[in-house]
């Protein structure tokens, strides 16, 4: 689950990130296109962004050798654009800045729309004809024909000037950034699809793992319920253990495989019982040697029916090692503090925990104060007393209550 969970939060915050920076991208790419620019260089000289080349075609006088002499000459403009965009809404401004230049009037003009203030002729491209944008890397040629007081020769090209004004419009696909972007966007889109393939497969497995768990935790309590079956006074113990163990596990921090594990452990560590003499087990009174050594063989009897039993991890050992102790001396095999399996420790507090709060042929249930001063002399000696002190304190916390008579009905 908290896997599942982070894997939702990574999925939420990497989309966030996507559209954020999907977003910020594109008020960018925006506001770079809204932004009015302005570049000015001089007549016939080449520039990074935009370059004006100017020639005359031709020349010719009007009124010659009269006082109205003039001379009319043909202007051809080109403008050479070598940015990556296109402007929009464009003005061109031409300064004729030469004492030589004396404007008399535009006789015709083409490709765009002159106006004319003193030695400056702004003009506007034509909307009906051509050159309603400047196209990126295109030559743009536009003209007029100027009646002029002197004749302009190319030595006053250079006092000419002029400022182009006008709106950059630069396509998506042309910033390195909108190659990013959608790359972000082509991978997180892969990662959607990945993950609900994933999780598609998940929930199905998730919904075979909890079928088989189902299965094998009935078939568990089934096998437990013959164990307990054998003795009236235990009824239900196998179920109570596994229940205090499984509250036990949690309280260590231990993995939630290894506290699914000792839920089904627990259940069967008395499965060596079965092949105990019903005499023996519901003897009321106290066992002789003879048949406490009988008695005992059911951890080694359960050990070797769970030998081949590989599916659960050490389910066999907590058949084998629940009766041993801390202190080495225990049964069958006399192992000594963490030498003893952690599920058969924790299933040995457990184990007691439950015969001491239950009716017994021999006796009767104990109080919780005499089974919390049974289980605090004992630590260290019979149980681990790690888990023999975290149990105490569950029992005083209301964790694990003894007391409780629907678990002792019903304790799985």
């Amino acid at each position: 689950m908290k896997r599942r969970r982070k894997g939702i939060i990574y999925l939420i915050i990497s989309f966030v990130c996507v559209i954020v920076l999907t977003v910020a991208f594109f008020t960018y790419v925006i506001l770079k296109n809204s932004k009015t620019e302005n570049h000015d260089g001089a007549i016939n000289k080449e520039y990074n962004d935009y370059s004006l080349n100017l020639s005359i075609s031709k020349t010719w006088v009007n009124d010659a050798h009269t006082l109205n002499e003039n001379y009319g000459q043909q202007f051809d403009f080109t403008i050479k654009d070598s940015t990556k965009y296109d402007l929009k809404d464009w003005t061109l401004t031409i300064d004729f800045a030469s004492e030589k230049f004396e404007l008399i009037k535009i006789d015709s003009f083409w490709n765009v729309e002159p106006t004319v203030d003193e030695k400056k002729i702004t003009i506007t491209p034509n909307k009906d004809i051509t050159l309603k944008d400047v196209k990126p890397t295109e030559t743009n040629a536009f003209g007029f024909i100027l009646i002029v007081k002197n004749e302009i020769t190319e030595d006053d090209f250079s006092s000419f000037n002029f400022t182009l004004s006008g709106t950059p419009h630069r396509i998506v696909t042309s910033y390195s950034l909108f190659w990013v972007v959608l790359l972000v966007l082509f991978s997180y889109t892969a990662f959607l699809i990945s993950y609900v393939i994933f999780r598609l497969r998940e929930r199905h497995f998730e919904k075979f793992r909890d079928h088989t768990y189902s299965i094998i935790s009935e078939s568990m309590n089934t096998f437990a319920s013959l164990i307990d079956f054998k003795d009236p006074y235990t009824k239900d113990h196998s179920a109570r253990v596994s229940y205090y163990s499984v509250k036990i596990a949690r309280k260590l921090g231990l993995s939630d495989d290894f506290v699914r594990n000792i839920a089904y452990i627990a259940l069967m560590h008395d499965c060596g019982k079965l092949l105990i003499e019903d005499d023996i087990l519901s003897k009321p009174s106290k066992l002789t040697d003879g048949e406490y050594n009988i008695m005992k063989t059911h951890t080694t009897n359960g050990g070797l029916a769970l030998e081949n039993f590989t599916s659960i991890e050490g389910i066999k050992d907590g058949a084998m090692y629940h009766h041993e102790r801390w202190d080495g001396e225990g049964y069958p095999k006399g192992l000594k503090g963490e030498e003893i399996p952690l599920c058969a420790r924790i299933i040995a507090v457990a184990d007691a925990l439950d015969a001491m709060s239950s009716d017994r042929c021999y006796r009767k249930r104990l109080s919780k104060e005499v089974i919390l001063e049974e289980l605090e002399n004992c630590a260290g000696s019979q149980f681990d007393p790690k888990i023999a002190e975290l149990t105490i304190k569950m029992i005083n916390s209301s964790e694990i209550d003894i007391n409780d008579n629907k678990l002792r009905k019903d304790a799985n």
